[in-house]
């Protein structure tokens, strides 16, 4: 019985450390975001990380040279942040938030006028 014991709690300490391991894994995944924040320069693991897109939809746009990169030893490819942040802001949709919510207010009140006077 109390080999039993000593192996129970042997697998008690190995779940908590998976716990643990869980926890660290996520603190690794949060220093890895705030790491993009100060670097200028990215790789190409890098760029499809903080762009939020596969690898193969990187490759297929550096091919066809649609998002500035730059490969300085011919076979690297390396991207410079702030160009991704403008690739990744153009062509801006225009919306009318304000105008639509004004819009749907006016409709509102027209039908509610429309069914008061009924």
């Amino acid at each position: 019985m109390a080999r039993l014991n000593e192996r129970l709690s042997i697998v008690e300490e190995a779940l908590n450390k998976i716990g643990k391991l869980d926890e660290l894994k996520q603190r690794l995944l949060t220093l890895e975001k705030n790491l993009y924040l100060s670097k200028k320069v990215l790789t190409f693991e890098e760029a499809c990380s903080y762009m939020g897109i596969s690898e193969s939809l990187l490759y297929k746009l550096t091919a066809a040279k649609e998002v500035p990169h730059y490969k300085p030893r011919g076979k690297m490819l390396y991207f410079d942040k702030e160009e991704l942040d403008s690739w990744l802001l153009q062509n801006k949709e225009p919306y009318n938030s304000v105008n639509k919510a004004n819009r749907l207010t006016d409709s509102y009140h027209n039908e509610q006028g429309a069914q008061n006077n009924e």
